[in-house]
């Protein structure tokens, strides 16, 4: 081990964070169309599961940034801005060296953002919660599925154009919207979601895999959420055992190395230490074609989450 002067001359004096210091190897990182900042591969999620407020969800995202992770996802829906702030300011880890995501709550949720000026506002009130400047990303939560018709998805969008105009969030992007969802929003403005947040695990329907594959296509990055098979199933399952067996690592690691090598970025949430040093460490974790036929063409698990709207995950 290197001493704390060592580090510094070796950082030009700069100051020394653990944070900075520890971590495991990190896959690639997923680049990002119209940013000079890539995004990180492995995400902390913050959402759908018991304690996503208060202390456990402070000493998680700390846990998460401690072990090297780098990109924290979060919503207004979640109502953890202000936890999630506590737990960045406390980490230590440069602003630069952080990715902080969220989401608008669109219509026809409660308390939510309808139109540009509304969705302009919402940004502001986000990253005012977190305690930022600017956050790296904001998506629009929903479209069709979420009860937005297509003039207020196109003007909910417009709204984020402007934010990013203001320099309140680096990228703009969309959750939960279809190929021709996002072809509505490219033709109205002009201008391209960078990310695309879906659900995306070895048992989605045939269209949604047909989805990412067009959003790589079109330069638009793919997140993946429900990796694990939400709250309800972490990543249980007769087909996942049997590779995670084979290859000696946890059945979490094996669902989410599955998505890396498809160039999907994961953003999977625990409350538990161990599964979130576990969670990143994926760089050393191989999934095989092989392995790969074995998950998708495998029984799905029967409590892995499956939504079944067309709407939000199909490519049609």
């Amino acid at each position: 081990h290197m001493t704390a002067a060592a580090v510094l001359a070796l950082t030009g004096g700069a100051t020394f964070t653990p944070a900075t210091a520890i971590g495991f190897e990190q896959p690639p990182p997923i680049l990002i169309d119209g940013s000079s900042k890539a995004m990180p591969a492995i995400g902390f999620g913050t959402c759908c599961r018991r304690d996503v407020k208060g202390p456990p969800i402070i000493e998680a995202a700390e846990a998460y940034l401690a072990n090297g992770g780098r990109l924290i996802d979060t919503a207004q829906l979640y109502g953890n801005h202000g936890d999630l702030a506590v737990a960045i300011k406390e980490s230590g880890v440069p602003r630069s060296d952080l990715w902080v995501t969220s989401k608008i709550l669109v219509c026809g949720s409660r308390d939510c953002a309808q139109g540009s000026e509304q969705v302009y506002k919402a940004v502001e009130k986000s990253v005012s919660e977190l305690s930022l400047d600017y956050v790296d990303l904001m998506l629009l939560h929903g479209g069709e599925a979420w009860g937005v018709d297509k003039n207020g998805d196109t003007e909910n969008w417009r709204g984020l154009i402007e934010a990013k105009k203001a320099g309140k969030v680096m990228n703009i992007g969309v959750s939960n919207h279809n190929r021709q969802e996002i072809e509505r929003l490219i033709a109205a403005t002009g201008v391209k979601p960078a990310v695309n947040q879906i659900e995306f695990h070895p048992w989605v329907p045939q269209e949604t895999m047909q989805l990412v594959k067009w959003c790589q296509s079109q330069g638009i990055a793919v997140i993946a959420y429900g990796s694990l098979g939400g709250a309800g199933n972490k990543a249980e399952g007769a087909v996942i055992e049997d590779v995670a067996r084979k290859r000696g690592v946890s059945k979490a690691q094996i669902m989410l190395r599955w998505a890396l090598n498809q160039g999907v970025a994961v953003i999977p949430g625990s409350n538990n230490e161990k599964h979130i040093r576990e969670n990143l460490d994926l760089a050393k974790v191989v999934v095989d074609e092989a392995d790969a036929r074995t998950l998708v063409e495998g029984k799905r698990p029967s409590d892995f989450r499956q939504w079944h709207s067309c709407k939000s995950g199909c490519a049609a």
